[in-house]
This record gives structure tokens, C-alpha cells and sequence, in this order.
């Protein structure tokens, strides 16, 4: 990572490995709140009123973004009045100016403890999911593969640098030709199947 830094000058650097800090702690914030919420309520619930809560808003505000996410046919109104009162009971709300403290429900992430875990902890043997072929093919797509037990960070570059390809029927014009295009050895069908694997390696491992 260092190496990406090589030509900036010391406070530059820390002023952007503080950015690169700040984006990690909200995504994991972010992706365990939405899970515990979830798993409580048993429905799923809309991107922006989990940033509400991770941005300290009212509860006044979050319930008219349950209310948008009603007209918007998001959530049914039976959930979003569940929602609306599960909230206030989760995050001890008692008047509708009150603002959300994620910390009464989810614990203070710790980032650098969780970092050391995802940069240098080796997890996972991608020759025990991936075929000698699959290889060949992420080689093929111009993807440095590495012969070790890769960590987190390292699964999640390689998933990014196979996802630069990926493109969907129900995707924009201008989506896809922002997607790079498969090299003619390489069919979509091939690359398809070898994201699957990826994808299940995924959540085998909880990334």
C-alpha cells in the first residue's frame, strides 16, 4: 500500500490514509448496522434510513424517509409503522426531535484492530475453489494472481478487478460502456461462471 503513496508529500499521506480510514469505518459501520436491524426486524430496510441512523438524524426526519420509502413502494406500510416503533424502542427515543445514537445499539467500531485483521490475516486458498482453468482465465483478463493464502484486502482487490468487467442485462447504455470489454478468448459465459465462484467464496467467508 505504501508504494501508492510514493509520490506525495507526509501530511498529503496522512491526510489521505485519514480519508481511507474514515470511508472503512463508515462502510463496516454501515454493514453492521444494516445486518442487526435486519435480522431484528426480519424485512430488509432502505440504504438512506440506515444512513440517518449512522448520521445522528432525528427521529423525526427518519420516519418521513420511511414514509418516502412507503410511497416509493420500498416498504409496506405495515413494516414501516413496525419500524417506526422498533426504532424508538432500539434507540430509547422518547420525543421526535431526539437524533439517533447508533452507539446505544451498535458497538463503537474499532478500526484499526479490524484493519491489522483484514490487511495481514491469510484466510483464504483460492486453489481449493478455484480450478486451473479459472486461473487461467483471471490471467487472462489481465488480473495478477497471487500463489499464497490470500487476506481479505487481497480477495477483495481481486473480486474489484474481476467486477470491472461484470455487465448486467438490466444495466444503462452508459453503464456498460463504462465496463472494460472481454478479451476475445475470454467468453461471458466463462467469466460469468468464474464471478460465481468468486461471489460464493464471498459468503462462505462473510466479506
Amino acid at each position: 500500500m505504501d508504494d501508492i503513496f510514493k509520490d506525495y508529500l507526509a501530511d498529503e499521506i496522512e491526510e489521505v490514509k485519514g480519508k481511507i480510514k474514515r470511508i472503512e469505518i463508515r462502510k463496516k459501520e454501515y454493514k453492521a448496522l444494516k445486518e442487526k436491524l435486519e435480522e431484528h426486524f426480519n424485512f430488509e430496510i432502505v440504504d438512506y434510513i440506515i444512513y440517518d441512523i449512522l448520521d445522528y438524524e432525528t427521529y423525526h426526519h427518519t420516519c418521513l424517509m420511511i414514509n418516502l420509502a412507503i410511497i416509493n413502494n420500498r416498504i409496506s406500510i405495515e413494516n414501516g409503522e413496525i419500524l417506526k416503533a422498533g426504532l424508538k424502542i432500539l434507540f430509547k427515543i422518547k420525543d421526535r426531535d431526539d437524533r439517533f445514537n447508533r452507539g446505544v445499539y451498535i458497538n463503537t467500531f474499532d478500526f484499526d484492530s479490524w484493519y491489522e485483521k483484514y490487511s495481514t490475516k491469510e484466510l483464504i486458498d483460492l486453489s481449493k475453489y478455484l480450478s486451473k482453468s479459472d486461473i487461467s482465465l483471471i490471467k487472462k483478463l489481465d488480473i495478477k494472481i497471487k500463489n499464497k493464502i490470500y487476506t481479505e484486502q487481497e480477495f477483495e482487490v481481486l473480486n474489484m478487478d474481476l467486477l470491472s468487467y461484470y455487465i448486467a442485462e438490466d444495466m444503462e447504455e452508459e453503464e456498460k460502456k463504462e465496463s472494460k470489454p472481454l478479451p476475445k478468448e475470454v467468453s461471458r459465459d466463462e467469466y460469468n461462471k468464474l464471478l460465481e465462484k468468486i461471489n460464493k467464496i464471498s459468503e462462505k467467508y462473510k466479506f
